[in-house]
């Protein structure tokens, strides 16, 4: 009786160990984004403005962004293929929205990143009118640790 025991245990270990290996930890899923877009809502609520829905299309665009930057080390609007976020966008098949606006940015603090970049865009008139823009209903949120430990964040406002 103790082999089917043993057995069950080991396959459920295996299965873990793969599993583990496949797919990202779910506090790195939820982390820096989820902070990001609680944070903007509540300023967005703040200032009697509709709160963002999260949409996955817009996710995997500013994931792919965001993990592009911080692998290759660098902060721009403009990817290293030369395009922009609408070019990115509409290169991911999205469509359907009116408006799209991104902010980005880039963190080395040891602590309170997410409040660090969030900080430099409120301060940023540009940065800040994307946040505070009306218009936007829709948002995606990606993030990415770089090399030096540096974390890159990247959302998209959308209206559709």
């Amino acid at each position: 009786m103790e082999w089917p025991v043993r057995s069950s245990l080991g396959f459920a270990m295996g299965l873990w160990g793969m599993l583990s290996l496949a797919l990202p930890p779910v506090a790195a899923l939820a982390g820096p984004s989820e902070g990001v877009l609680d944070r903007v809502n509540a300023i967005r609520r703040e200032a009697q403005l509709i709160t963002l829905a999260r949409s996955d299309e817009l996710d995997a665009v500013a994931m792919a962004h965001a993990r592009d930057m911080a692998r290759h080390g660098y902060l721009d609007h403009v990817d290293r293929s030369g395009r922009n976020p609408l070019e990115r966008a509409q290169a991911a098949g999205l469509s359907g929205f009116h408006l799209l606006a991104e902010n980005i940015g880039m963190s080395d603090a040891q602590n309170e990143r997410v409040d660090a970049i969030l900080r430099a865009w409120l301060d940023s008139p540009v940065h800040r009118a994307n946040l505070m823009q009306p218009a936007f209903n829709t948002t995606g949120i990606g993030y990415a640790t770089g090399r030096s430990g540096q974390t890159f964040i990247v959302q998209l406002f959308a209206t559709y």
